[in-house]
């Protein structure tokens, strides 16, 4: 009768210790995957702090534009000639 206990203990130790192992390394590989994950979130924010800015910066230059072209529509105004141009200095 203590002839299969022996091999029961020692594959249920085996077992224990692997599960151990697993465990262990789980946790390692969620603590990698939590360190990506602040470090994407933080490029993310970034990205989108650059996108936002090159929309304002986009919506400056359409209403620069905007105005440039109701300028020239509406009033009939246009850029001087470079002849026209005088520099004055006191």
């Amino acid at each position: 009768m203590n002839s299969w206990r022996f091999p029961l203990f020692i594959v249920l130790f085996v077992g224990v210790i692997s599960l151990a192992i697993k465990v262990i390394d789980n946790r390692y590989q969620a603590r990698l995957l939590y360190t990506e994950l602040h470090q994407l979130e933080k490029k993310r924010d970034e990205l989108n702090s650059v996108w936002n800015r090159l929309r304002t910066q986009k919506s400056s230059m359409l209403n620069r534009g905007k105005i440039e072209r109701q300028a020239r529509e509406n009033l009939n105004m246009k850029k001087p000639d470079a002849i026209d141009i005088k520099v004055i200095r006191e």
